[in-house]
């Protein structure tokens, strides 16, 4: 673009770009984005060199020359014709980028800018609102990062031409809103001009414990842009100091790679050996840290979470660092009064259903399910009258946490032999004894057995995998008319009331699991448990995993054995293995190149689309935040490439297996029919088997079935978030995971232009979504305490040791030595050798397609029936769970024998 300018005598110089030096800017003329750097800034705090192209530059440009031109495209748009709509929206951007800007208009900015320092710099919109439906609303307001100075002056033009895409003039038309209205805040667009920071060192101080509320002021850095921190590449060093600059905490954490900015990109970067042990802050920087959050706390009047980055002198923090605020935001600590709220919570229960990092809208969506229908429905219809209205969920450090008085009225059920270890692991050590001790309430068993089958006949033992199976029929093809909607043409109530039926039809899936995952599941699979112990002497195991194997429509199993053929179908074909081991990062390749090697042999490429297509609805996690397979197939490709590597053959196993099982039961049913009274022991316990059996594969299909409810729900919420990008309400389409359902919807009721928000509803919106993201990036890699109490966190697991020995729980039977590999993160699942002990906090579907390739499982949480323990027993792996602290415990490459008879990990000397 070229830029021009043409004579203007009405124009007043200095009107146009204000400096955020200036005291006392309204908010109607530079927009939210830029009111609180203009207060710090006025105040004399170091902020990023900045100015702002104000409201009225924009209003100015747009009346002096093209009000009239755009009024009469507007008025020749059918805005019932997609094509008109786009044809006019397109030649008033053409307009508005190839239009002359009036002189002194054009001297001012430019002047402006030639007065900016060198560098990059970031061109962002500012929305100004008095009504949201007015403005945040109306249209698709644009930013640009790391811009060159003499591309600023077109940044800005471009975030003025963003004011007209097609689909913000045709929502203003539907509001209405008024176009070229500028008495109303919906034409009023500011632009901020702002330096980026080449910053060395970044983090972010809070001046009040954001853990236990203290006046401790808590900093967190890292080497390059704070980007590495939000993004959970590193975890940040930590500094906790008193107000006086006494140092009450320094802990130093590894740090291999940072964000820098290089030649205007953000570049990821790996730290140099020296750097990723030592502190990112010295002596000298702290205590100016500690200052600047005193004294900003003292200005805004309350505790603030401060972003800062510090530029340092020929790249040495030693040497006259600048430090530069970039945002400061009032700090709400975690253990806030809503944590006090006098229930016992726990973290364990979810371990086995819920394990991930939980996005507050997951929480709502998933929660509010378990809650209503798992929960309360199911508590009512079998006469647990002490839970019908208990709340069941919380969400701290972004884990699910469960209400263990729930969880206790509802195992106070079950009769004694089935209050297993590993359900008793669920509360606090000083409860377990009592809760094993109560008596069997044998009456209240049976009244609700009775109640069931007669207020929800599905949920008898022999009819609800029947019923689930239905219901899973007809919601697939539900889901095939769903996929043909183009949901980016749909108006906002359409897209809430999709959403509200595809929600819908998925309660019947909570309904039955109710059933299936809690008592059929549980207690079958711990009464055959325990009389194979009991008649059998079954104490390492080795029998009850020997029955459990080799299940038929096992979902998970043959996800893994379609992974396996795709891996031979690799393996036989050396030209595309070589292909696909010649790229060392296959996530590097885009869309184009990945079909390409897809491609390249048509048995392959027939069977990886097959796959897609019935299994692309799940992923890594079941956490809706992330992609699924049909959104990453690079992450698909990955796995084959991981496991072309062994020429384990799944599906010859599988066959094993299955004979395996056969040979088992036999021999068990031969055993117990020799005992006294064998012939009934053999006949009920071959009933209550065949049950077991039926719900581990629910168990395991049903998480098949809910990936496919919860793909649906993640493309609907996905575009809910792309529509609030485009009216500027979030920054970017993935910020809407980190809103809550009420907070979300909202935006989607009937009437929108109705509701009551205003700019600074939408500013604090966006620092309550910064913040959640800023907790949940902190906490999805590690775990938090393991119960919960008035904001108190605690963690009473007693982790035995013996000499050179770890304790566990038992979970698969079997013996292996092998090398330790401990992996954090799914991503790390390519660096798995063949029979290492995969070592790692919890495992998901996805991962268990590796098991084929290792030698021994341990998990930090998840009992007998958790998918991980599952999924070993029927490729009989060895494996031990409820190992507190497994992977800082254990490192990759140590030497190590698992039992997985007695649950213990030896360490070899």
């Amino acid at each position: 673009m070229v830029i021009t300018y043409g004579n203007d005598n009405m124009a007043n110089i200095n009107n146009y770009v204000i400096d955020l030096k200036e005291k006392d800017i309204p908010i109607e003329k530079i927009g939210g984005k830029a009111l609180n750097l203009g207060k710090m800034s006025s105040a004399g705090f170091n902020i990023p060199p900045a100015v702002i192209v104000s409201v009225d530059a924009y209003d100015f440009f747009i009346k002096k020359e093209l009000e009239c031109k755009i009024s009469k495209i507007l008025d020749s748009i059918d805005f019932k014709d997609e094509n008109s709509i786009s044809n006019g929206c397109s030649s008033i951007r053409s307009m508005i980028k190839s239009e002359e800007l009036p002189e002194n208009l054009f001297l001012e900015i430019t002047n402006k800018i030639s007065n900016l320092p060198d560098g990059y710099y970031a061109v962002r919109s500012s929305a100004v609102a008095e009504d949201l439906a007015d403005a945040s609303f109306a249209g698709q307001l644009d930013s640009f990062l790391n811009i060159k100075k003499e591309d600023i002056l077109e940044k800005i033009i471009d975030c003025w031409a963003s004011y007209w895409t097609d689909r913000a003039v045709k929502y203003r038309h539907d509001s209405p809103i008024g176009h070229l209205d500028t008495e109303m805040s919906a034409a009023r667009i500011a632009v901020v001009v702002q330096k980026m920071v080449n910053a060395n060192i970044s983090g972010v101080t809070f001046t009040a414990n954001p853990v236990n509320g203290s006046e401790d002021i808590v900093i967190e850095s890292t080497w390059g842009l704070g980007e590495a921190i939000a993004s959970g590449i590193v975890t940040p060093d930590i500094f906790v100091l008193q107000r006086d600059g006494n140092i009450l905490e320094k802990n130093i954490k590894t740090k291999k790679q940072g964000y820098f900015l290089k030649d205007g990109a953000n570049t990821l970067i790996d730290i140099d050996g020296e750097n990723r042990e030592k502190s990112s802050l010295n002596e000298k920087i702290l205590p100016k840290l500690l200052k600047m959050g005193i004294e900003l706390e003292e200005f805004f009047g309350g505790p603030q979470d401060i972003e800062w980055a510090i530029e340092c002198e020929n790249n040495n923090e030693s040497n006259f660092p600048t430090i530069y605020i970039l945002q400061s935001r009032p700090v709400t600590t975690l253990t806030d009064s809503s944590d006090k709220d006098d229930i016992l919570w726990t973290r364990a229960y979810g371990d086995e259903y819920w394990a991930d990092a939980t996005t507050p809208l997951f929480y709502d969506v998933m929660g509010k399910m378990l809650t209503d229908y798992v929960n309360h429905e199911g508590a009512r219809i079998m006469g647990y009258k002490e839970i019908t209205d208990s709340k069941l969920l919380k969400l701290h450090k972004s884990r699910v946490y469960f209400n263990s008085w729930v969880l206790e009225k509802a195992f106070s059920y079950y009769p004694k032999f089935a209050r297993s270890k590993e359900l008793l692991n669920y509360f606090p050590l000083e409860d377990q004894e009592r809760i094993s001790q109560y008596p069997t309430l044998l009456h209240k068993t049976l009244l609700s057995q009775m109640l069931v089958a007669i207020r929800d006949p599905d949920g008898m033992m022999n009819k609800t995998d029947k019923a689930y199976r239905k219901w899973a029929k007809g919601f697939m093809k539900k889901c095939k008319s769903f996929d043909k909607t183009d949901l980016t043409v749909i108006s906002d109530v359409e897209l809430a009331a999709l959403y509200d039926d595809i929600e819908k039809s998925g309660i019947k899936h909570y309904q039955l699991i109710r059933y299936g995952m809690v008592s059929h599941s549980i207690a079958t699979n711990l009464m055959i448990k325990n009389w194979l112990v009991k008649w059998l002497d079954d104490k390492n195991g080795s029998l009850y995993a020997g029955l459990i194997s080799g299940l038929d429509d096992n979902k998970t199993v043959e996800m893994n054995i379609r992974f396996s053929d795709l891996a031979k179908i690799l393996r036989e074909d050396s030209k595309l293995l070589a292909k696909i081991n010649f790229t060392d990062d296959l996530s590097t390749l885009n869309e184009t190149e990945l079909d390409e090697l897809i491609y390249f042999n048509s048995k392959f490429k027939k069977e990886f689309n097959s796959f897609i297509n019935n299994y692309g609805h799940r992923s890594n996690t079941r956490e809706i935040l992330y992609p699924r397979w049909r959104e990453d197939r690079v992450y698909v490709l990955e796995v084959i490439k991981l496991l072309s590597s062994s020429d384990l053959d799944l599906r010859k196993k599988e066959k094993e297996s299955r004979k395996h099982r056969f040979k088992t039961e036999k021999k068990v049913l031969n055993k117990i029919k020799k005992q006294n009274g064998g012939f009934f022991k053999a006949k009920i316990f071959s009933i209550v088997l065949n049950l077991a059996q039926t719900y581990l594969t629910f168990r395991e299909n049903q998480r098949f079935y809910l990936d496919h409810l919860l793909f649906r729900q993640r493309v609907m919420l996905l575009e809910m978030g792309r529509r609030l990008m485009v009216r500027n309400i979030i920054d970017e389409i993935d910020d809407v995971f980190f809103l809550y359902e009420k907070e979300l919807f909202i935006f989607f009721n009937i009437n929108p232009s109705k509701t009551e928000f205003n700019e600074n509803n939408v500013l604090g919106l966006m620092d309550k979504i910064l913040k959640r993201k800023k907790e949940f990036y902190r906490y999805k890699s590690s775990l938090p305490p393991k119960f919960l109490k008035n904001g108190i966190e605690f963690d009473d697991t007693v982790m035995e040791y013996g000499k050179n020995a770890v304790y566990g729980a038992a979970a698969s039977p079997g013996t292996f030595n092998g090398v330790a590999r401990v992996v954090e993160s799914i991503g790390e699942l390519s660096k798995l050798e063949d029979n290492e002990i995969l070592i790692t906090s919890n495992t998901d579907p996805a991962w268990t397609a590796v098991f084929s390739k290792i030698g021994g499982l341990i998990t930090e949480t998840g009992g007998i029936l958790s998918h991980g323990a599952v999924i070993s027993r029927e490729y009989r792996i060895p494996a031990v769970t409820a190992v507190k602290g497994a992977t800082s415990i254990f490192k990759t490459g140590e030497k190590l024998f698992i039992d997985g008879n007695e649950g213990i990990v030896y360490k070899k000397e």
